[in-house]
């Protein structure tokens, strides 16, 4: 069985109370010509939630998860975090990357500790996080879904 080729560049999970950062990440890679989907700004009304991450996950080069105090108490968030790190590791998939705001390592899942982390405050966030996504392979070859928005513009570096 092949795998289908990664229609994103990156995937971003994360909690809905976190939209600022995640925009503000978005909106840094999406400048730097990476093509990604934005947990919750990207997701397509109607579709089935499960299968839709599914899809996402897989189709991913980097997926970068958000960990905050939210997002680790968050039964969803926790469960996607398992989802990209079974896809990861069992299925080759794709890279993942935590970004850690106002979290240590010691705060998240044992799982997550162990994986090279960035720290979203810490002076060269910005070069280290397109530093690994462009390591994860050619970038923004492939065009957006229809049903996948653009960027927010609300919030910035």
């Amino acid at each position: 069985m092949t795998t289908p080729l990664p229609r994103y560049d990156f995937s971003l999970w994360y909690c809905l109370d976190d939209d600022a950062v995640a925009t503000a990440i978005c909106q840094l890679l999406a400048e730097h010509g990476f093509r990604g989907y934005v947990e919750h700004q990207d997701h397509v009304a109607g579709r089935q939630e499960l299968s839709a991450v599914g899809e996402v996950i897989q189709a991913s080069r980097v997926a970068i998860l958000l960990l905050t105090p939210r997002s680790v108490a968050d039964p969803w968030c926790r469960r996607v975090a398992e989802w990209n790190l079974d896809h990861a590791v069992h299925r080759e998939g794709a890279k993942v990357i935590p970004v850690y705001v106002g979290v240590s390592r010691e705060e998240t899942s044992p799982a997550l500790r162990h994986l090279n982390g960035l720290e979203y405050g810490e002076r060269f966030f910005k070069q280290r996080l397109l530093s690994s996504l462009r390591k994860a392979g050619p970038h923004g070859q492939t065009p957006r879904p229809s049903g996948v928005s653009g960027t927010k513009k609300r919030a910035g570096f």
